[in-house]
């Protein structure tokens, strides 16, 4: 277990750890020389656990008390999950003792021990008063289970029961969740004479041991928006002061890794993971809960773990968040973060140096738009309300098919988790990287089938629509491998059909009479023997045959994907696009793009005649126009 000090500067943090382990935590000679802790210190204490019948060592991270360390002050408390308050007697709570015990409440600690320090330099009856006063001011920020101890490290007076407190505690602590992926926040990185390069910082969660693998993830890489991680290897660990063989979460864990790493590249904020995210954060959604007033758009710092930067808040439910109040909001951060859901963050003011309040991570990848519909805020209030993770994957499911991969990510989870979850839950399919419920897939097959009856009521002259343009129709920004597994499930099925490449439903089927028949073989001759887009009064004219007759059996035959109308009444057959569409294949697989005085060439076409077919190619969803040239869309499409 590790536990975090705070209090103000000189209230005897450094002093009371060396009492309680025989460690002082001040290791740097200018800390050493001043008496005044400026960066993060570590100590450790052994005692024979009751529980386990072991040796066992509970770690401390010693912070400085000076306001202009703060944020070294958070980098230690930010990665804990219990803290002593330390208060000196003789001075009582001070300004920073305030403000560490405001960040204490907001980033929500599992336990609070609260030691009153130098009861040496004052009567039992000033001990007595400041412990009363002290208890009501616990009350006021909800540690209302905190303990409260009179020491001297001095004279040792308290130090032994202290001490026992602090070994019950351990002795009390919650196992690790072993759903978890191993976490390790850096705070520091050094050589070691005929080791190499070591990395401290503390384990949040997960196991690792010797041998194993890791990502480290950079904090700068990130910030030039590079997302690949290097991979090292673990030649030793030490963990809680000591060798051993593996490292569990709530320790403080030092790893001697081998790769291709640069002491120089490495800062305090990076991070060693199992499972490497693959996509750059720079936007989330959080929960947020005010401690100060927050406006819409405010300028904040953002502490997450060892790490921090700059940010801008944007309200989701309102333009003020008054003190004490909980609000839906966005942050947009200034530098990207190495985040996972339901890590807590603590936001502050960087101008009036106040802390605003704290935050809960709860989306990673919020929408671009419609982030204040009802529907949206509807579905992240009832996000915000879990904190299971098999709870939080099953909601997200239950509102949208989700990536495996990015579950993996954004949890930090095990593959286990996963696996259990599908094993467990008959009504989840799995496509690819993709998982989505059975009811998911199902309206997905109606809206298919709906939204084809609707179009093939408003295109009468046209068989169906390619496969692209139909998922454009009916699930775009869904994943296209779900979508092509239901497509190819409806065609199993048969209720839909694939004819020429064109995708329709399977009752929307013609036949040709036998005299429409002889009809389309006469035309059909015309259209091979001058390859070129007809107008139906020149195949009327040239078949002998009345214009509105032609016109009516071509709506029939471009149903039936014999020919299509480029423009209205004017037709070429499919042999003829198949061979212009294999053209324009040819040209773009070789340039890129198409100009329309190059289309000109290869089909030998008037202008106007040839803007209309490439019109017809971008309006079918084969080409794309951009500025005055066109690139392929769909190029599966027509297909001999």
């Amino acid at each position: 277990m590790i536990i975090a000090t705070a209090g103000h500067v000189d209230h005897g943090k450094t002093k009371l750890l060396h009492a309680l382990t025989g460690i002082n935590a001040d290791r740097l000679p200018e800390e050493q020389q001043r008496g005044l802790t400026i960066d993060l210190g570590y100590a450790f204490m052994a005692y024979h656990s009751t529980k386990s019948n072991q040796l066992q060592r509970l770690g401390f991270i010693d912070v400085p008390g000076h306001e202009k360390f703060l944020s070294n002050m958070l980098a230690g408390v930010g990665t804990a999950h219990h803290a002593m308050l330390i208060v000196a007697s003789d001075e009582g709570m001070m300004p920073q003792s305030y403000e560490h015990l405001t960040i204490l409440r907001l980033l929500a600690m599992d336990s609070l021990t609260v030691v009153i320090t130098k009861s040496d330099l004052t009567t039992v009856e000033q001990q007595q008063q400041l412990e009363a006063t002290l208890t009501q001011l616990l009350f006021q920020y909800g540690f209302t289970q905190s303990s409260i101890f009179h020491c001297s490290a001095h004279t040792n007076d308290g130090i032994d029961e202290l001490k026992q407190h602090l070994i019950d505690l351990a002795d009390n602590e919650q196992q690790h969740d072993n759903t978890l992926n191993f976490k390790l926040a850096i705070d520091r990185a050094f050589h070691v004479k005929g080791s190499g390069l070591v990395v401290t910082g503390t384990a949040l969660n997960g196991q690792i041991n010797v041998g194993d693998s890791l990502c480290l993830v950079s904090h700068s890489n990130l910030k030039k928006g590079h997302s690949q991680p290097q991979i090292v290897r673990i030649k030793s660990i030490h963990a809680q002061g000591q060798a051993t063989e593996s490292a569990t979460a709530n320790q403080r864990v030092a790893l001697n890794i081998s790769g291709d790493i640069d002491k120089a590249n490495l800062n305090r904020g990076d991070w060693l993971l199992q499972t490497a995210p693959t996509t750059i954060i720079k936007r989330i959604t959080v929960k947020l809960t005010a401690n100060h007033l927050i406006k819409h758009w405010q300028n904040i710092q953002v502490f997450h773990a060892a790490t921090h930067t700059t940010a801008r808040i944007a309200l989701l439910e309102d333009k003020q968040l008054a003190q004490g109040e909980t609000a839906l909001a966005e942050i947009t951060l200034d530098t990207p973060l190495c985040l996972t859901e339901q890590d807590r963050l603590l936001l502050r003011d960087p101008a009036q140096k106040i802390n605003l309040g704290s935050a809960i991570v709860i989306d990673l990848l919020p929408p671009n738009r419609g982030k204040r519909t009802p529907q949206r805020l509807k579905y992240l209030n009832q996000r915000a309300s879990l904190d299971s993770l098999n709870d939080i994957i099953a909601f997200k499911l239950q509102y949208a098919p989700q990536s495996r991969q990015q579950l993996l990510e954004q949890h930090q989870c095990k593959t286990d988790v996963i696996n259990h979850l599908l094993a467990t839950n008959t009504t989840i399919n799995q496509y690819g990287d993709y998982l989505c419920y059975v009811s998911y897939q199902q309206d997905l097959q109606q809206h298919i089938i709906a939204t084809l009856e609707q179009y093939h009521q408003q295109a009468q002259d046209t068989l169906g629509v390619g496969k692209d343009r139909l998922y454009r129709m009916t699930a775009l920004n869904q994943p296209q491998v779900i979508f092509n597994a239901i497509i190819d499930q409806l065609l199993n099925q048969q209720l839909l059909a694939n004819t020429r490449g064109w995708l329709h439903l399977a009752a929307h089927q013609l036949q040709l009479t036998q005299p429409e028949l002889q009809c389309w073989h006469q035309i059909e001759q015309l259209m091979a023997t001058q390859p070129q887009p007809w107008w139906i009064r020149d195949l009327a004219a040239e078949m002998g045959e009345n214009e509105e007759n032609i016109r009516k059996l071509s709506y029939k035959l471009a149903q039936l994907s014999y020919v299509a109308a480029i423009v209205k009444d004017r037709y070429v057959s499919h042999h003829y696009l198949v061979n212009m569409a294999t053209a324009v294949r040819q040209h773009t697989a070789q340039h890129q793009k198409l100009e329309t005085a190059e289309f000109r060439d290869i089909s030998q076409l008037g202008r106007k005649v040839a803007i209309q077919l490439l019109e017809y190619f971008d309006k079918i969803g084969f080409t794309k126009r951009k500025f005055n040239y066109r690139e392929l869309k769909d190029q599966n499409l027509l297909q001999d």
